[in-house]
């Protein structure tokens, strides 16, 4: 993996493959096929094609032990997440996370405990 800041964008699926193998640490394609949840599972052949695709952009290593492949995470769950936020609020709010905020914040199926969460969080920051 590239020493980017921001890394290549995942597609929704791939998230999904992502998501099994940060839980697993290691696995082979059919291993991450038995642990999608079935609405999520999809043919043999598919997992083996997103799997190759992840360990092309760089977010997978690949091993073989004896005719199986198995896939480990080469990029952290935390890294991952942090470039699709940046991705999302640089496409969507224009780089602003107070714009990112204020819309969450308007919206009304917001929970007041949320809200709370939200003010305890910027409020230890501000403590830094």
């Amino acid at each position: 993996m590239s020493s980017k800041s921001v890394i290549d964008s995942i597609s929704k699926y791939e998230w999904q493959i992502m998501n099994q193998l940060w839980n697993m640490g290691s696995a082979s394609a059919r291993e991450v096929l038995e642990a999608l949840p079935p609405k999520h599972q999809r043919a043999y052949t598919t997992i083996q094609t997103y799997t190759e695709r992840l360990v092309e952009k760089g977010f997978l290593a690949k091993h073989k032990v004896g005719m199986v492949n198995f896939y480990q995470p080469l990029v952290p769950r935390e890294k991952a997440v942090q470039s699709e936020t940046k991705r999302f609020v640089d496409q969507v709010f224009g780089g602003s996370m107070s714009q990112l905020a204020a819309y969450l914040v308007g919206q009304e199926n917001i929970s007041q405990e949320d809200v709370t969460h939200i003010k305890d969080m910027l409020g230890d920051q501000t403590d830094d």
